[in-house]
């Protein structure tokens, strides 16, 4: 998935560039479109322009007032008219509409009347351009006016253009499928497009007239009021002399068809290296897997088998505890049987619950072989095997947590502590119904202190020969410890032995 998810990336991050570039490229070709048909306006108009200022020039050397109707400026024009291919005549208009001279009939009888080119003239206007259809003959042309002025006589010079021609160019600009190009008045007049069709008047928000009532060149993005095809067009004023603008558009579905072709074999490259990633990503993890499932396997096979192993070792370990605890028994039995010539249950059953509880905290530690010393000592204090409910006697505990001992020196610690606590509730408070037990473990110079301390009446010589004290120093021998022994007001035993 990964990988797939990196070839979407790569082809939204690809689609994204390709399509910014392909829509800068459009506006560059846009731009460089529009500077063909600036120039070619240009030089178009210019041509006329200068043509005119030659026959103002030609007419300004005669001073008869009568010279603008004779034969000679009548020949003129017309030789003049015939060194350009593409024009449709060029007449001297007064400005009541009269045509005095005219480059294509002699004598003129011709009268156009108002027109909106005479009455910008008559306004001041240096220059005016318009399309219009002439008369006579109805030929579609795009006339060219400045003021002429002779002797006394005021009026326009006009040149008129085929349409035809001009739009001609325009085709070989626009070339491509849905491409637009065409001149536009600045106060909004379309004047000639690409494919034949009427001057039409934009409305004023139309993206066109906003666009070059904002500067004179640039770009924008508008749907085509003439046909409705969306475009990126670019917009160049002809000259600052010259209140038209080039107008050329690029469609939208053009940018989109080429960011396509650009796009799509990156795609499918993209997306079968994805695919591909993936499948060898797959086979990768599912071989990583079977590999990891195997090691698993070996893991938990060699862990079973040290299980089995260490179960194994516990069970000896355990029997062989149990075979020395049930000597122990049977000592402790014959010990009371010479002794006493009887078993005393109480004693042998306080004794039975010390081995009992050492084995209980085995079974609960983690390994089996160490406990904790300090949860032993608490447990067999609180035990009411050795110190019966009934016995108004206080045992007071406190000890050092987290003192490990071995497993081979629980039970022997476990009967130290039992027979010197039994000691103490059977032999300490003769004559009193309370008494009270201190028992403390803690650390002194790296070794285990276990206290055991009454506040009983003491150990006579009798006491101690009955007291078992003799069990607990051989008991403490296992430990590789010592015993000592205080007595006053109360007694106190102490034993000092090695902790790992």
């Amino acid at each position: 998935m990964g990988s797939t998810a990196l070839a979407v990336a790569g082809c939204i991050l690809w689609g994204s560039w390709a399509y910014v570039d392909q829509k800068k490229l459009a506006v560059d070709k846009a731009n460089e479109n529009v500077t063909l048909v600036q120039q070619y306006t240009h030089r178009l108009i210019q041509t006329q322009t200068t043509v005119q200022r030659a026959v103002k020039v030609r007419a300004a050397a005669e001073t008869d007032p009568a010279f603008l109707a004779s034969r000679t400026f009548h020949d003129f024009l017309a030789g003049v008219e015939q060194g350009q291919g593409f024009t449709n005549g060029i007449a001297v208009v007064s400005l009541d509409g009269s045509v005095i001279a005219s480059s294509r009939s002699f004598p003129v009888r011709a009268r156009f009347g108002k027109r909106d080119y005479l009455a910008a003239i008559a306004g001041g206007a240096t220059f005016y351009l318009d399309r219009i259809r002439l008369e006579p003959g109805g030929q579609d042309s795009m006339i060219i006016v400045t003021p002429f002025n002779h002797r006394d006589f005021k009026g326009a010079i006009a040149s008129a253009i085929a349409v035809e021609s001009i739009r001609s160019f325009l085709k070989t600009v626009a070339a491509g499928e849905g491409e637009a190009a065409s001149l536009l008045r600045e106060d909004g007049k379309l004047m000639v497009r690409q494919i034949p069709s009427d001057p039409i008047m934009l409305d004023p928000s139309t993206p066109a007239r906003v666009a070059v009532r904002n500067g004179t060149s640039g770009v924008y993005e508008a749907k085509a009021v003439s046909d409705g095809t969306p475009r990126i067009y670019a917009f160049a004023r002809v000259s600052d002399d010259i209140p038209v603008y080039a107008n050329v558009g690029i469609p939208k579905s053009a940018v989109t068809r080429a960011w396509l072709r650009r796009s799509v074999p990156v795609w499918l490259l993209l997306i079968s290296g994805g695919l591909f990633s993936s499948f060898l990503a797959g086979v990768i993890r599912r071989s990583q897997k079977e590999s990891a499932l195997r090691e698993e396997q070996v893991r938990l096979r060699e862990e079973a088998e040290r299980r089995a192993e260490a179960q194994a070792q516990f069970m000896r370990e355990l029997n062989h505890r149990v075979k020395n605890n049930l000597a122990l028994v049977d000592s402790l039995i014959s010990m009371q049987m010479r002794k006493k010539g009887h078993v005393d249950a109480e004693e042998l059953r306080s004794r039975l619950r010390a081995i009992t509880d050492v084995h209980d905290l085995l079974y609960k530690a983690a390994n089996g072989y160490r406990i904790d010393l300090g949860e032993l000592v608490e447990q067999l204090c609180e035990s009411p095997a050795i110190v019966p409910r009934e016995r108004d006697i206080r045992v007071e505990c406190a000890v050092t947590p987290g003192l490990p001992i071995d497993a081979t020196k629980a039970t022997p610690l476990a009967m130290i502590l039992v027979e010197l606590l039994t000691n103490a509730v059977k032999h300490a408070f003769t004559g009193r119904s309370s008494g009270r037990i201190r028992v403390e473990l803690g650390l002194e110079d790296g070794k285990a202190r276990l206290l055991i301390a009454d506040d009983g009446v003491g150990l006579s010589e009798k006491r101690e020969r009955n007291s078992g004290l003799r069990i607990v120093a051989g008991l403490a021998q296992q430990l590789d410890g010592t015993i000592t022994s205080e007595t006053g007001s109360g007694t106190t035993h102490i034993l000092i032995f090695p902790v790992s």
